[in-house]
Protein backbone atom coordinates (compact mmCIF):
# COMPACT_ATOMS: atom_id res chain seq x y z
CA UNK A 1 0.00 0.00 0.00
CA UNK A 2 1.48 3.24 -0.80
CA UNK A 3 0.23 6.58 0.78
CA UNK A 4 0.09 9.82 -1.41
CA UNK A 5 -0.25 13.09 -0.36
CA UNK A 6 -3.33 15.31 -1.51
CA UNK A 7 -1.87 18.54 -2.95
CA UNK A 8 -5.50 18.98 -3.84
CA UNK A 9 -7.89 22.37 -2.35
CA UNK A 10 -10.05 19.54 -1.25
CA UNK A 11 -9.78 16.35 0.72
CA UNK A 12 -10.35 12.77 -0.26
CA UNK A 13 -12.91 11.98 2.41
CA UNK A 14 -15.12 9.55 0.25
CA UNK A 15 -15.18 6.91 2.68
CA UNK A 16 -16.07 8.87 5.29
CA UNK A 17 -18.97 10.62 3.83
CA UNK A 18 -20.07 12.43 0.65
CA UNK A 19 -20.74 15.57 -0.16
CA UNK A 20 -24.25 17.06 -1.04
CA UNK A 21 -23.35 19.81 -2.98
CA UNK A 22 -19.70 20.68 -3.68
CA UNK A 23 -17.34 22.82 -2.10
CA UNK A 24 -16.10 26.16 -4.05
CA UNK A 25 -13.32 25.78 -6.03
CA UNK A 26 -10.95 28.42 -7.47
CA UNK A 27 -11.20 29.64 -10.88
CA UNK A 28 -8.91 29.31 -13.60
CA UNK A 29 -7.13 26.65 -12.28
CA UNK A 30 -4.51 25.16 -15.16
CA UNK A 31 -2.99 21.65 -15.24
CA UNK A 32 0.64 22.29 -15.19
CA UNK A 33 0.77 24.74 -11.87
CA UNK A 34 -0.60 24.54 -8.87
CA UNK A 35 -4.15 25.60 -7.43
CA UNK A 36 -3.12 28.38 -5.37
CA UNK A 37 -0.28 29.77 -7.84
CA UNK A 38 -2.13 33.02 -8.56
CA UNK A 39 -4.44 33.30 -5.50
CA UNK A 40 -3.99 36.11 -2.83
CA UNK A 41 -3.35 34.72 0.46
CA UNK A 42 -7.13 35.38 1.85
CA UNK A 43 -8.24 33.73 -1.37
CA UNK A 44 -5.83 30.80 -0.59
CA UNK A 45 -7.31 30.82 2.92
CA UNK A 46 -10.80 30.61 1.16
CA UNK A 47 -10.52 28.16 -0.78
CA UNK A 48 -8.24 25.29 1.04
CA UNK A 49 -10.08 22.61 2.51
CA UNK A 50 -8.71 20.51 5.66
CA UNK A 51 -10.33 17.52 6.93
CA UNK A 52 -11.85 18.93 9.70
CA UNK A 53 -13.39 21.71 7.96
CA UNK A 54 -15.29 19.67 5.62
CA UNK A 55 -16.51 17.51 8.13
CA UNK A 56 -18.05 20.70 10.20
CA UNK A 57 -19.59 21.39 6.86
CA UNK A 58 -23.45 21.72 6.18
CA UNK A 59 -22.37 20.28 2.58
CA UNK A 60 -21.16 17.23 3.77
CA UNK A 61 -23.08 14.18 5.01
CA UNK A 62 -21.24 11.44 6.84
CA UNK A 63 -22.17 8.20 7.06
CA UNK A 64 -24.08 6.17 10.11
CA UNK A 65 -20.45 4.30 10.78
CA UNK A 66 -19.81 7.40 12.79
CA UNK A 67 -19.60 6.95 16.65
CA UNK A 68 -22.09 9.21 18.25
CA UNK A 69 -21.25 7.70 22.00
CA UNK A 70 -19.25 6.23 23.91
CA UNK A 71 -21.15 2.68 23.27
CA UNK A 72 -20.16 2.93 19.43
CA UNK A 73 -16.77 4.30 20.17
CA UNK A 74 -16.51 0.87 22.23
CA UNK A 75 -18.51 -1.54 19.85
CA UNK A 76 -15.83 -0.51 17.01
CA UNK A 77 -13.17 -1.46 18.84
CA UNK A 78 -10.67 -4.24 17.71
CA UNK A 79 -11.67 -6.43 20.33
CA UNK A 80 -13.37 -9.51 20.05
CA UNK A 81 -14.87 -11.16 22.53
CA UNK A 82 -14.94 -15.00 21.06
CA UNK A 83 -11.21 -14.39 20.15
CA UNK A 84 -9.52 -12.31 23.39
CA UNK A 85 -9.70 -14.40 26.66
CA UNK A 86 -7.93 -12.29 29.21
CA UNK A 87 -8.02 -8.84 27.96
CA UNK A 88 -6.48 -5.67 29.13
CA UNK A 89 -8.58 -2.67 30.27
CA UNK A 90 -6.82 -0.52 27.29
CA UNK A 91 -8.19 -3.34 24.91
CA UNK A 92 -12.18 -2.25 25.19
CA UNK A 93 -11.14 0.99 23.95
CA UNK A 94 -8.35 0.45 20.82
CA UNK A 95 -9.07 1.53 17.91
CA UNK A 96 -8.22 -0.43 14.35
CA UNK A 97 -6.58 2.49 13.26
CA UNK A 98 -3.70 2.96 16.02
CA UNK A 99 -3.09 -0.45 15.53
CA UNK A 100 -2.85 -0.89 11.78
CA UNK A 101 -0.16 0.64 9.52
CA UNK A 102 -2.47 0.81 6.84
CA UNK A 103 -6.18 0.77 8.26
CA UNK A 104 -9.09 0.00 5.68
CA UNK A 105 -11.58 1.66 7.79
CA UNK A 106 -13.85 4.45 6.95
CA UNK A 107 -12.04 7.05 9.24
CA UNK A 108 -9.54 9.20 6.99
CA UNK A 109 -6.64 10.18 9.72
CA UNK A 110 -4.34 12.09 7.10
CA UNK A 111 -5.40 14.13 3.78
CA UNK A 112 -3.95 11.01 1.86
CA UNK A 113 -5.09 8.53 -0.49
CA UNK A 114 -3.94 4.99 0.14
CA UNK A 115 -3.22 3.33 -3.59
CA UNK A 116 -2.22 -0.39 -3.75
CA UNK A 117 0.98 -2.09 -4.94
CA UNK A 118 0.79 -4.40 -7.80
CA UNK A 119 1.55 -7.65 -5.73
CA UNK A 120 4.22 -9.91 -7.75
CA UNK A 121 2.65 -13.22 -8.58
CA UNK A 122 4.44 -16.31 -7.06
CA UNK A 123 3.33 -18.77 -9.64
CA UNK A 124 6.58 -21.44 -11.29
CA UNK A 125 8.08 -20.95 -7.67
CA UNK A 126 8.57 -24.09 -5.92
CA UNK A 127 6.93 -25.37 -3.02
CA UNK A 128 8.95 -25.42 -0.07
CA UNK A 129 7.60 -27.17 2.94
CA UNK A 130 10.10 -26.43 6.21
CA UNK A 131 9.62 -27.02 9.88
CA UNK A 132 10.65 -29.97 12.31
CA UNK A 133 10.32 -33.24 11.33
CA UNK A 134 9.01 -34.46 14.53
CA UNK A 135 7.59 -32.64 17.88
CA UNK A 136 10.36 -33.32 20.50
CA UNK A 137 8.50 -33.91 24.29
CA UNK A 138 9.77 -31.96 26.78
CA UNK A 139 9.10 -35.24 28.79
CA UNK A 140 11.21 -37.46 26.96
CA UNK A 141 14.10 -39.30 28.64
CA UNK A 142 16.76 -38.66 25.76
CA UNK A 143 16.35 -34.87 26.21
CA UNK A 144 17.70 -34.94 29.83
CA UNK A 145 21.37 -33.95 30.91
CA UNK A 146 23.60 -36.89 30.91
CA UNK A 147 24.94 -38.36 34.63
CA UNK A 148 25.37 -40.79 36.55
CA UNK A 149 21.62 -40.29 38.16
CA UNK A 150 20.12 -39.98 35.16
CA UNK A 151 16.86 -42.48 34.17
CA UNK A 152 19.17 -43.66 31.15
CA UNK A 153 21.32 -45.39 33.79
CA UNK A 154 19.98 -48.77 34.53
CA UNK A 155 22.90 -49.91 37.22
CA UNK A 156 21.70 -53.56 36.77
CA UNK A 157 21.82 -53.80 32.89
CA UNK A 158 23.98 -51.12 31.51
CA UNK A 159 27.41 -52.57 31.81
CA UNK A 160 30.21 -52.34 29.16
CA UNK A 161 30.76 -55.69 27.56
CA UNK A 162 34.63 -54.94 27.67
CA UNK A 163 35.08 -54.71 31.38
CA UNK A 164 32.12 -54.89 32.83
CA UNK A 165 32.18 -50.60 34.28
CA UNK A 166 29.14 -48.95 33.97
CA UNK A 167 28.38 -46.65 31.13
CA UNK A 168 28.87 -42.98 32.12
CA UNK A 169 27.13 -40.56 29.74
Amino acid sequence: MLRVRNHSYAPYLEREGRLICPMPKPNNIESNKTWHANLKAHERLYYHQTLASVRGCKRFMATTKIPKDSLDFQLQSRYVHSRDYFPEKVDFVLQVETCQRFPQTFRVLRNTRDIPLEQPELIGHPLKIGGLKEKLSPHSVKLINSGPHTQLVNNGYSRQPADGNFFRY
